[in-house]
């Protein structure tokens, strides 16, 4: 997707974009956030994909955590973050962003590298048997924020 075109899309869920120094992620700057996400790469999320993108081991509502559907109508999940999205962020979504599947690509998975992904991407896993408790602890800070911290 061209990024005129996700601009447009946001516009109309009501996603603002804001400067990038501007934006929190649960509490955490960007680079911070990013930083923690890329992390994430040695995390095994302990993870079998079946069913049409349904966890194995644990889903979320009826249809799964990581469907195609659900990662297109919420932008890989980045909605639910705060009705805002920074400006490098966004330019960098609209590349691999399809209406139909999100950041979906059936065999391989997601199409975002780890930093740019939603903090519901990363914290959501199927298992905590194989993480070791770093691992957890790197998780929450994802989930919970920089609130985790005071």
């Amino acid at each position: 997707m061209r990024y005129e075109e996700l601009e447009t899309l946001l516009r109309r869920w009501k996603i603002t974009i804001v400067p990038k120094e501007q934006k929190r992620i649960r509490g955490h700057d960007v680079d911070t956030y990013r930083r923690l996400a890329k992390q994430t790469e040695q995390i095994d999320y302990d993870c079998i994909f079946l069913n049409g993108g349904g966890c194995n081991g644990r889903s979320r509502g009826p249809n799964g955590c990581c469907t195609p559907a659900r990662c297109a109508e919420t932008l890989g999940y980045w909605r639910r973050e705060g009705g805002t999205l920074d400006d490098d962020t966004a330019r960098r979504l609209a590349g691999p962003y399809d209406p139909d599947t999100g950041f979906l690509r059936d065999g391989t998975g997601c199409a975002l590298p780890r930093e740019l992904r939603s903090p519901t991407c990363l914290f959501i896993y199927c298992s905590d048997a194989k993480m070791t408790d770093d691992d957890k602890i790197l998780l929450a800070q994802i989930q919970y924020g920089a609130y985790m911290l005071r």
